[in-house]
């Protein structure tokens, strides 16, 4: 059903693929166990009815029926076992001693509901399973099958019906699975029988999933995904604005140069073989690390040009501290220096007109600023009141959208009541035809019969 499923969407997608039938080896040992009415299971049953039969009566039934199926051999005269079936993991034998007891299911179902509901704990943990064995369709719904009353199930019917069940289950849903596998019969940690790992695979389908995964392709990744992910190993490849993803992935597979038996590309994914997906990992994990170690190079670079640039900045500041200390150790006791300091105070007062000036012409400065700041203000002002009107009419709009999907929904809430309850009076009046073409079916037949005996009545 999976690998069905696996090369569905292969069609789907538009891949180039060659359907393989998977179920075709399958087939014909699931109809000699079960195929009714002449399966080994439906023969089980029957031999069960019959009070003289015995277990090698059922075997030399099987043998009269299946001598020639191709699943279904005969053991070597050596072993213990009565009959041999071909799965597909392999050949296995079984051994019918006993069957017919263990079929027939000698445990009576009053029984077993009593000890169910025993007011023990541990004798209720014995049957908590009693619901799941003895589970039954629901005879309430519509087209379901009833059990015939007076009649007792057998172990190979209660199977079949839990394996309907389980089959209905799988068929509605998406079905994920975990194989257990038993690494030794000791129950031992630490070891692991390599040969019974081996049969667990095998049988399980675990070597036939992996063959048929090799076959195809396991690995898929959206066109978004990809490129985003991707990107980096074909720089410059993807021209800028908007591209089809299709388009992009495309450019992107031919610069890497990939063999195009390797992947294919569908209608929203891009499919690789097994390990094309990994080798692109490794090729990006290469690519992120050549550009984490050029940033890194970087960063030390700057930092370093920076300490380097403090550093000459306290040498020439150390040179300069040197050559004024030593110019004003100098100049201390010198007669015209210390008459220059007193005289250095008076020097300001000339200056203060020129002081003036330049206080003037920043004041005009800074009014020129101002009157500048103030029309752009106002500029911003008739700009804000412009936009604030355009957002009042689509906050409007808005609303009167969000009412009228509001009342879009309400009207296709009251459509799916409506088509439930057609879909309800449909299903009754089916149900109804179906009881009115019985009753036709028994009045007809009733008719006939009284034109019998009309007939025999002119004859007499």
């Amino acid at each position: 059903h999976m690998f069905i499923l696996e090369q569905e969407e292969y069609r789907i997608e538009g891949i180039d693929w060659t359907f393989i039938d998977f179920g075709l080896d399958l087939q014909p040992c699931i109809e000699l166990i079960e195929k009714h009415p002449m399966g080994i299971l439906p023969l089980l049953d029957e031999e069960c009815w019959f009070p003289k039969a015995t277990d090698k009566s059922f075997v030399e039934k099987l043998e009269r029926e299946f001598i020639s199926h191709q699943k279904y051999k005969k053991p070597d005269f050596r072993s213990s076992a009565h009959f041999t079936v071909a799965h597909y993991a392999g050949n296995v034998d079984y051994n019918a001693s006993n069957w017919l007891v263990k079929n027939m299911d000698p445990l009576n179902d009053n029984l077993t509901s009593l000890l169910h509901k025993s007011g023990d704990p541990f004798v209720e943990s014995l049957w908590k399973d009693l619901s799941n064995v003895h589970a039954m369709p629901d005879s309430s719904a519509f087209g379901a099958s009833k059990p015939r009353k007076g009649m007792f199930r057998t172990v190979g019917q209660l199977y079949k019906e839990q394996l309907n069940s389980l089959m209905t289950t799988l068929r509605n849903t998406t079905p994920n699975f975990v194989r257990c596998i038993i690494p030794n019969y000791e129950k031992k940690p630490g070891k692991l029988v390599a040969p019974l790992v081996l049969e667990q695979l095998r049988c399980n389908g675990v070597l036939e999933g992996i063959r048929i995964c090799r076959q195809g392709f396991p690995n898929r990744v959206l066109f978004q995904e990809f490129k985003q992910r991707y990107e980096i190993l074909t720089p410059k490849v993807i021209p800028k604005g908007f591209m089809d993803g299709r388009k992009a992935c495309q450019l992107m597979l031919e610069a890497l140069d990939l063999d195009e038996n390797l992947y294919r590309i569908g209608l929203s994914k891009v499919f690789f073989c097994a390990g094309v997906l990994g080798h692109l990992e490794e090729e990006r994990d290469m690519k992120l690390t050549d550009v984490i170690i050029g940033i890194q190079a970087y960063c030390r670079g700057v930092l370093a040009r920076q300490q380097y640039r403090k550093r000459v900045q306290q040498s020439i500041a150390v040179r300069v501290v040197q050559r004024n200390v030593r110019s004003y150790l100098k100049l201390r006791n010198w007669q015209w220096w210390k008459l220059f300091t007193k005289v250095k105070p008076l020097l300001n007062v000339t200056r203060h007109e020129d002081d003036m000036r330049e206080k003037d012409k920043e004041l005009k400065d800074i009014v020129s600023r101002m009157e500048k700041s103030e029309y752009d203000l106002k500029e911003l002002q008739r700009v804000h009141q412009q936009i604030s009107a355009e957002k009042a009419s689509l906050s409007q709009q808005l609303q009167q959208e969000v009412e009228s999907s509001a009342e879009l929904e309400e009207a296709r809430n009251l459509l799916a009541k409506r088509k439930m309850e057609l879909e309800d009076l449909f299903k009754e009046t089916e149900a109804r035809l179906a009881e009115e073409e019985e009753k036709n079916d028994e009045l007809m037949n009733d008719k006939q019969q009284k034109d019998v005996q009309i007939e025999e009545l002119e004859d007499t």
